[in-house]
């Protein structure tokens, strides 16, 4: 008894093979590609590991300056004042009465 079909025995589908041929050439080559920017990426990390320190922060640098020039005006804490829970609280009276609560500042 032969399941086989009414063929000749064994002849391979050359199309098949073709395309699987195509497929391992294509995975090949991307292959490749990844491991060259791999390559590239490991020489990168290499030549920033080896490269030489940076040069000493000048003298001015040890010294803090206020980012604005009337810094003083403008403090955390005064940024923060009247952030306080009781102003941001939804559950007051008032805040029942409906509508939109935006805290004003």
């Amino acid at each position: 008894m032969c399941f086989g079909g009414g063929g000749g025995g064994g002849a391979p589908d050359t199309r098949l093979q073709e395309q699987s041929l195509q497929l391992q050439r294509e995975q090949m080559l991307l292959q490749e590609a990844q491991m060259a920017r791999q390559q590239a990426q490991y020489e990168e990390q290499m030549r920033i590991t080896n490269a030489p320190p940076p040069p000493a922060p000048s003298k001015t640098a040890e010294v803090a300056a206020p980012a604005l020039e009337n810094a003083a005006a403008v403090s955390p804490s005064q940024i923060r004042q009247g952030m306080g829970r009781r102003k941001m609280r939804t559950d007051t009276a008032e805040a029942m009465a409906g509508g939109l609560n935006i805290p004003q500042p």
